[in-house]
């Protein structure tokens, strides 16, 4: 009896051990699933599962011309087109390890080139900065300096022509509309709009140069990550209030200057020129 178990057992475990041609039906042989395998994981093949979509930027009236590759799954294109994290991305198609790479050279590519433009506005920032030192604020004292001394001479001439007028001495027309204009300029440089306008101009200046350094230290901290890089209407904002703020340091320059042409005028209707009166 214990032998008659004793074989039994032993074809019991012959039966249970793997014998070639044994497969059951419902697998496929093990030359073909090892086949399987390798293409899966080959990126070269089509049935790879070694693949990914990263996402381009670019003009959004072109984004209907982009199509999916012949590499390309049109299913797998067509759920990347409904996942893109906005209407003016398109699916970039990579697999492997050296799609990875290539898309994360480009990438490094594009950072550096954004660098390269905020290291640009840094340095337009800057002789802006250096010429509002050396130029605008040396003007702009003068300015002030020759404003107290044409405001001390303007008030010693509206005294004369007071006392003038206390005796009975009638003013005419162009000593009328010399202190019509006299008036308009005092009231202007006296305007604390205008300083006002400076101050604010000078300080959007400061803040955008601080800016401008913050985005460029968080593209530094942010390496690679991202393709994105600074969108081209933050670069067109910027350089838009630079001309911005150029145009009004340019408009104050010509108000300076207007000021001192009338001034000037006003000294050679006052004093006229000897020789020509001679003459």
């Amino acid at each position: 009896m214990s032998a008659s178990f004793l074989n039994a057992s032993q074809n019991q475990q012959r039966s249970s051990l793997w014998e070639p041609g044994r497969d059951s039906p419902n697998q496929k042989p093990i030359d073909q699933q090892m086949g399987a395998l390798y293409e899966k994981w080959n990126p070269t093949t089509t049935q790879t599962v070694f693949k990914t979509y990263f996402y381009n930027k670019v003009d959004q009236s072109h984004v209907p011309f982009y199509a999916p590759g012949p590499a390309e799954d049109p299913r797998e294109w067509e759920e990347a087109v409904r996942n893109k994290p906005g209407s003016a991305f398109i699916p970039a198609y990579a697999t492997g390890f050296k799609g990875i790479g290539e898309r994360l050279l480009m990438q490094k590519a594009v950072l550096a080139q954004f660098n390269a433009r905020l290291h640009e506005i840094n340095s337009n920032l800057d002789a802006i900065l250096s010429r509002h030192d050396l130029e605008t604020s040396v003007r702009a004292v003068n300015a002030r300096r020759k404003h107290v001394v044409l405001r001390q001479r303007c008030l010693a001439l509206a005294s004369k022509v007071q006392v003038l007028r206390n005796r009975g001495y009638a003013l005419d027309t162009d000593e009328d509309e010399l202190k019509s204009k006299l008036e308009q300029l005092d009231r202007g440089m006296a305007d604390p709009a205008l300083s006002a306008r400076t101050e604010e101009l000078w300080s959007r200046l400061i803040l955008l140069r601080g800016h401008s350094d913050t985005l460029r230290n968080e593209l530094n901290a942010r390496g690679g990550d991202t393709g994105e890089g600074i969108p081209e209407e933050a670069e067109q904002k910027a350089k838009k209030l630079l001309e911005y703020y150029d145009k009004q340091l340019q408009e104050l320059k010509k108000t300076v200057d207007r000021v001192k042409d009338d001034y000037e005028e006003w000294e050679k209707e006052r004093n006229p020129d000897p020789k020509g009166s001679k003459s």
